[in-house]
């Protein structure tokens, strides 16, 4: 084991290296939505993400389930990846709704049964707009769950490398501080691992100095515990949940972007290429071709940045500027082609580049990582809030 690496201490099955990224999959994604075969291997991905709720209620997903429990194999095999391994509830998908329709020991359970490495605790996510009132029931109906969820452990037998990740949630310091004390009640000890939940709609909607807060404050917390960020995956937010003592973060946006023609580059903005982005501003469009294209080849100059053909998982030399919008034409969507895994699986390895950047950036010291993500920080809003998160990490060092 490479002792310049730091690896977490939860993992210990197949150990992971930090910062990193939890791929999001959607079971039955490959072949059903559009992939053509894993891409776990070829984009470097060292873990991955699937959801309870897809294989418990989801009626597009669910039939999948009876499919992994059917074969001679596990879900490792199904997805055709042996590395860490998390089971998110599935509670963000109830943020919108006043109940719940799943139970927590369904969850765990299945977690159990499929022998994942971590299975988070069921969890009722609150939004930005909500009523002191409705956090205050979701977050009792969160500890609800996590007892139920605790108490059954105590009874299991369970094999050394599994782990329940309660989630906390809250908006400043005094409710996380709130919120860790009941975890600690029910653990009777402070927790190996731990997820944030409720950020990624303070992120969207442009609070990214309560999301600093928040990922930072949990940090102080707890110094030494493994805190995974849930959906703060994309290539900036990432870097910024990085920054403030996130180990893990999640994001399934490399697929779903695919699906509405996005492609992603490391301190590029996501960008749509399609024909009917081409056919409103042909000039405009060309613009955006050129800059990818200028950007791709930057990277590949002086960050070792590697593209492959994705359909045949072989290596894609680029060269020149040329060679880029050839690639760049490959990924494109163009009138009756729908090239989804091109284009997710290209995304996959943008993320999974830039979560290995940070590692690197990391080791050379605090500076160095700090100059490093002002690189990446065009926009004058992200540099602000970059330099807020450098202020308030200082500030409790």
């Amino acid at each position: 084991m490479n002792q310049d690496v730091t690896y977490s201490s939860v993992f210990s099955r197949v150990p992971l290296e930090t910062p990193n990224l939890f791929a999001g999959y959607r079971i039955g994604d490959y072949p059903h939505a559009g992939l053509r075969h894993p891409p776990w291997e070829m984009t470097g991905t060292q873990a991955v993400l699937v959801n309870a709720f897809d294989m418990l209620e989801n009626y597009r997903t669910r039939r999948f389930t009876s499919e992994i429990r059917e074969m001679e194999g596990t879900l490792r095999e199904y997805i055709h990846f042996d590395g860490p391994l998390m089971l998110d509830s599935g509670g963000f998908n109830f943020q919108k709704l006043d109940e719940i329709s799943i139970a927590s020991l369904d969850v765990l359970e299945m977690g159990i049964e499929f022998e994942v490495d971590v299975s988070v605790v069921l969890d009722h996510p609150f939004l930005p707009t909500s009523t002191p009132e409705e956090m205050e029931d979701r977050w009792e109906s969160t500890v609800t769950n996590t007892e139920e969820m605790f108490e059954k452990l105590k009874d299991a037998d369970l094999p050394d490398y599994f782990e329940l990740m309660p989630v906390l949630h809250g908006y400043d310091p005094e409710t996380l501080r709130q919120s860790l004390d009941r975890i600690i009640e029910i653990w009777g000890k402070e927790p190996r691992i731990v997820g944030i939940g409720s950020l990624a709609p303070l992120a969207l909607n442009g609070s990214k100095r309560t999301v600093i807060n928040i990922i930072s404050t949990v940090r102080q917390l707890l110094p030494n515990a493994h805190i995974h960020c849930f959906s703060l995956g994309s290539a900036l937010l990432m870097l910024f949940a990085f920054y403030c003592g996130a180990d893990t973060v999640d994001s399934q946006s490399w697929i779903i972007s695919a699906a509405f023609k996005n492609v992603q580059l490391p301190g590029f903005p996501w960008t749509r290429f399609s024909s009917r982005e081409r056919d409103k501003d042909t000039d405009k469009y060309e613009e955006k071709r050129n800059a990818f294209a200028d950007r791709l080849l930057e990277l590949i100059e002086e960050e070792e940045f590697a593209v492959k053909d994705w359909d045949k998982e072989e290596n894609w030399l680029i060269s020149d500027k040329q060679d880029a919008l050839a690639y760049l034409n490959y990924l494109e969507h163009r009138d009756g082609e729908k090239h989804i895994h091109r284009r997710a699986c290209h995304n996959l390895y943008a993320f999974n580049f830039e979560a290995k950047r940070v590692r690197e950036e990391k080791e050379k010291g605090i500076r160095a990582f700090e100059t490093f993500i002002e690189g990446r920080m065009k926009s004058p809003v992200y540099r602000k809030a970059f330099a807020y998160a450098i202020e308030k990490v200082n500030s409790k060092s």
